[in-house]
């Protein structure tokens, strides 16, 4: 599977939210390393260490030292995230308008859009 750069910020920001949800309380890079792995894809502890910075510097995530050790906080909610995300769309493709980022929406879910 070919990941761009925001698909990986993307799975390590969710895998926070949901340990977040759980309660986690000190989230460190291993923490989010053995979150994400699986038999298919297996991340090394640098690549997530590198992205999780990205995330701070990108003021997505907080970083906390406590003895030595890194603990990783979300910012951004992932309500927030999503809102933003569907207005870069609207941006990107409608021209900012969200009306017709909404009536294309309505067309997907209606079946009516022909992929080409």
């Amino acid at each position: 599977m070919d990941f761009k750069q925001g698909d990986f910020e993307n799975i390590l920001m969710n895998a926070i939210w949901d340990m977040e949800e759980l309660d986690y309380e000190e989230i460190d890079v291993s923490e989010v390393q053995s979150r994400i792995n699986s038999e298919e894809q297996s991340w090394a502890y640098t690549t997530v260490k590198t992205v999780l910075d990205r995330l701070v510097k990108k003021e997505s995530l907080e970083r906390v030292k406590f003895n030595k050790k890194f603990f990783y906080k979300s910012i951004i909610s992932r309500k927030e995230a999503g809102i933003n995300a569907i207005e870069k769309l609207a941006r990107q493709y409608f021209k900012g308008e969200m009306r017709e980022l909404i009536k294309a929406a309505d067309k997907v879910c209606a079946g009516v859009l022909i992929y080409r």
